[in-house]
């Protein structure tokens, strides 16, 4: 038995062990309407991600965002965004960067400034537990278990 093919092998698979790639779901009371957040890492050895929003409200539509270079341990507050835009809007917030979400017209747009009034906190997309997930605020408008 010559080692050297499974030593190559092994070399093969390698890159792609430790890659990444979850989801986390936000899902509307109505039937496929939600917002996902899918974390893809290429190669173990990064310590940046690129996070897709992707908005649903089938059939009508299917649309979002790739937002490249979010660390590994960014998490993305999720806001109910206040009545005075033209449209429904729900709020990622990551840091300093805010996100508008439409589910009315499937759009992923990044504010270039942060909006005076983000709305009401409904929750927060992050890793509890080694688990990406959505993790729903409490009635006083924190996520639970921060």
């Amino acid at each position: 038995m010559n080692i050297l093919p499974r030593s190559l092998l092994l070399l093969a698979v390698l890159p792609l062990s430790g890659c990444l790639q979850d989801t986390a779901s936000y899902s509307f009371p109505e039937k496929e309407h939600a917002i996902t957040l899918v974390r893809n890492q290429s190669f173990f050895w990064q310590d940046k991600l690129e996070v897709e929003v992707i908005v649903i409200r089938l059939p009508q539509c299917n649309g979002g965002l790739s937002i490249k270079d979010i660390s590994l341990d960014t998490r993305f507050d999720f806001y109910q965004a206040p009545d005075e835009y033209p449209e429904p809007l729900y709020l990622l917030k990551s840091d300093k960067r805010v996100f508008a979400v439409s589910t009315q017209s499937c759009r992923v747009q990044e504010f270039q400034e942060t909006p005076p009034d983000l709305g009401s906190k409904l929750g927060a997309f992050r890793v509890s537990g080694k688990v990406f997930q959505f993790i729903a605020a409490d009635p006083s408008g924190k996520a639970e278990e921060e």
